[in-house]
């Protein structure tokens, strides 16, 4: 303990003490102790829908069906809400799969980048994966594409045995591509088939008859996945649907009611922050290495993949930010292996940003903290009352405690670590988790309270008959809609239905200043939003004379 700490890829007791420490850091906070906010709410409601009705084919949304995505994900995150369900709420059990995908994801990475580089490969390319910003939220919420994520680093992983262990190789490549296939879509999934083509050109594999092997044997494995969900649709009639087209293949360009979400510049506009700490490190890389190309099989394929996996998102896939994790591994693994060659200067100007950056971060979360539960300084203790509308700051000795250890885990690695290249690494990614952990565990119940519908929908119920025959609305936005009927079992009647027209009661969705218009046979009953929402506002009507 009282040895200095050098990160030079070799393990030791202290060293792997501490990457255990940073990996659950990171990993578990976050993931339960909260409702489903309004980016997970959608896939929630779909999870919730199938448990509850018991529909595991076609996803809905309290009764609306959805088409984003097929159901891989929905189905695991289903099952662990249900096999959790004893002893946590089922949004809590379910945002494990998000963990259990995360798990496979960081697995396969340091797989991945021991493969194509040495031992001391692994352990850093999982530091520089969860200290990329891209992930740091997306990365705890429930969403279809840390499923997708999850069968990109395995097929990564597959196209590293290939060229050595054929069918092995292929068949794990299939594997992975047949988990993207069924957690986003078809045709993201056959961006893996695309790299690999790629490499072959780029590596002059066109004679290797092995190489070509392993990906027939890759297109093999992966087709039972992708034809299972078509199948089972075609079996239920539904496949002749435009609805399913997009679940089905996962691109937006193909349907009209989505091809709107398409912008080419998107994930090169994102890229800049989204891929920090990696993208410099994979950039710098790649240029100095240029001429070496396409001799080295490890220089060829995170490279490969970055740009195909670019051009394939850009041009067929929805501009987000969740989207875009996939495009993450390959800069992370290109950095792994360039690690050791950075200059000294660079290394030190990440280092000193780092502990500068994140060192302010951890100072201001404990400061305003404090002044929240002491209420001094005044400024302080007021400025987060503002933020929080109607919420109470309590001292907890179990989060105090859990956010004091980690900070002095985090303090102490600092001061007893050499510095060195990968030190400027860890020392990022640690500061990412620090902050992450503080938030979780000394703020999550205040932005639980900002950020939940779950005191909205109970007010809303409380307005309503206890069984009333039926609630129209309109402008009601689908992550509403999914947690009204979570919270409050209300579903709704699309105003252009002819059954809205019996309807005694109106919801509307709009901003704080205006909603939907409605005309003179409806009566404003009640108002309301989350505690501090200031850009959404439900309004519930009552139709005059009922």
């Amino acid at each position: 303990m009282r040895q200095p700490i050098i990160f030079d890829g070799r393990s030791t007791p202290v060293k792997t003490a501490l990457f255990i420490i940073l990996c659950a850091a990171w990993i578990l906070p976050g993931l339960i102790g909260h409702d489903p906010w309004k980016t997970e709410s959608t896939t929630f409601g779909i999870i919730y829908a199938m448990l509850k009705e018991g529909n595991w084919l076609l996803p809905a949304v309290a009764g609306v069906p959805n088409n984003d995505y097929p159901p891989l994900y929905y189905w695991v995150a289903a099952a662990m809400a249900k096999i959790f369900s004893p002893i946590l709420p089922l949004h809590d059990g379910a945002r494990l799969a998000t963990a259990l995908f995360i798990a496979i994801t960081l697995t396969y990475t340091n797989k991945t980048a021991k493969r194509l580089f040495d031992e001391r490969a692994g352990r850093i390319s999982v530091v520089l994966l969860i200290g990329s910003l891209g992930i740091f939220v997306r990365g705890h919420e429930m969403n279809p594409e840390v499923a997708g994520l999850a069968g990109f680093t395995i097929a990564l992983y597959g196209m590293t045995r290939i060229r050595s262990e054929t069918t092995k190789g292929g068949i794990t490549t299939g594997v992975g591509t047949g988990i993207v296939a069924m957690s986003i879509g078809i045709l993201p999934a056959l961006v893996i088939p695309a790299v690999a083509v790629a490499l072959v050109f780029i590596l002059g594999e066109w004679k290797n008859r092995l190489f070509q092997r392993g990906i027939g044997v890759a297109l093999l494995a992966a087709l039972p996945f992708m034809l299972v969900y078509p199948a089972s649709l075609l079996m239920l009639g539904a496949i002749g649907s435009p609805i399913w087209t997009n679940a089905i293949l996962g691109a937006p360009l193909l349907d009209e009611s989505t091809r709107g979400s398409i912008n080419p510049i998107y994930f090169i506009r994102i890229l800049p922050w989204y891929g920090l700490p990696a993208l410099p490190l994979a950039v710098w890389l790649w240029w100095k290495d240029r001429r070496k190309m396409r001799e080295r099989f490890e220089l060829a394929l995170p490279f490969v993949s970055f740009i195909v996996l670019l051009l394939w998102w850009s041009l067929l896939r929805e501009a987000n930010d969740a989207v875009g994790l996939a495009l993450l591994p390959p800069l992370v693994l290109a950095a792994a292996g360039v690690l050791d060659r950075l200059s000294r200067s660079v290394a030190s100007f990440m280092d000193w940003f780092s502990l500068l950056f994140f060192g302010l971060l951890v100072t201001t979360i404990w400061f305003y903290w404090t002044a929240a539960i002491v209420g001094a300084p005044e400024a302080a203790a007021n400025m987060m009352t503002r933020q929080v509308p109607g919420f109470a700051f309590t001292f907890g000795w179990l989060a105090f405690g859990a956010s004091l250890a980690l900070t002095l885990v985090w303090a102490y690695a600092l001061v007893r670590a050499h510095r060195n290249s990968r030190r400027a690494v860890v020392n990022w990614t640690a500061g990412i988790t620090v902050v992450w952990v503080l938030f979780n565990m000394l703020g999550l119940s205040a932005l639980n309270h900002t950020l939940s519908y779950r005191t909205p929908s109970a007010t809303l119920r409380a307005q309503l008959p206890e069984t009333p025959k039926c609630v129209a609305a309109i402008n009601l936005g689908e992550p509403q809609r999914a947690m009204l009927d979570y919270f409050a079992q209300l579903r709704f009647v699309p105003t252009e239905s002819s059954t809205a027209t019996t309807c005694d009661w109106l919801l509307t969705q709009g901003s704080k200043e205006s909603g939907p218009n409605v005309n003179g046979t409806w009566q404003l009953s009640w108002q309301g939003s989350r505690p501090g929402d200031n850009s959404e506002r439900f309004r519930l009507y009552r139709r005059v004379g009922s």
